[in-house]
């Protein structure tokens, strides 16, 4: 296969991953901002709205790579990684704001009456919801640290086949 033909295939695999990743985040984020909007959430709005951003920023650098342009791997790699950023500042406002002291406290008194009608071991519920809510926040860092930062590297290392492609 020639060269042109194979940097083509590589800049089409990257225009197919940008625009299902781009328009899932865009549609699942803006369905979540309006799901917690409607239950008077605004802190969890303002999150969904910033996801959708990232969103929006990979449809951009999508829009501009189906031009060949070359900002658009900018654009690509920068929702990435302002993803990653609003991904960990939520994770890490959700750690600060636990009280393990008080692990009911992040939640409707109707939850806990859910929860202990389910399984009515204060002690045993209070204990994992100590592990398991860091546990979730911390997996979350990790996982979007890989997979954001690992697409982020991957749309990069795609702009020699941008410029392959050309000569």
């Amino acid at each position: 296969m020639e060269p042109e033909a194979i940097s083509e295939k590589k800049i089409q695999r990257v225009l197919t991953l940008s625009r299902i990743n781009g328009w899932s985040i865009v549609s699942f984020a803006a369905l979540c901002s309006i799901v917690v909007l409607l239950m008077g959430d605004l802190f969890g709005f303002g999150v969904g709205v910033a996801v959708t951003i990232s969103g929006v920023m990979e449809l951009r650098g999508h829009r501009l790579l189906t031009n060949r342009d070359s900002s658009a791997f900018f654009w690509l790699g920068a929702s990435q990684m302002y993803l990653v950023a609003v991904l960990w500042a939520y994770a890490t406002h959700q750690l600060l704001k636990f009280d393990s002291d008080n692990p009911w406290a992040m939640f409707p008194p109707e939850f806990k009456e859910l929860i202990l009608s389910i399984n009515p071991d204060t002690y045993l519920v209070e204990a994992l919801i100590r592990i398991t809510y860091p546990a979730t926040y911390f997996v979350l860092i990790l996982v979007v640290l890989v997979y954001q930062g690992g697409l982020c590297l991957y749309y990069i290392s795609r702009k020699k086949y941008l410029y392959a492609e050309r000569h």
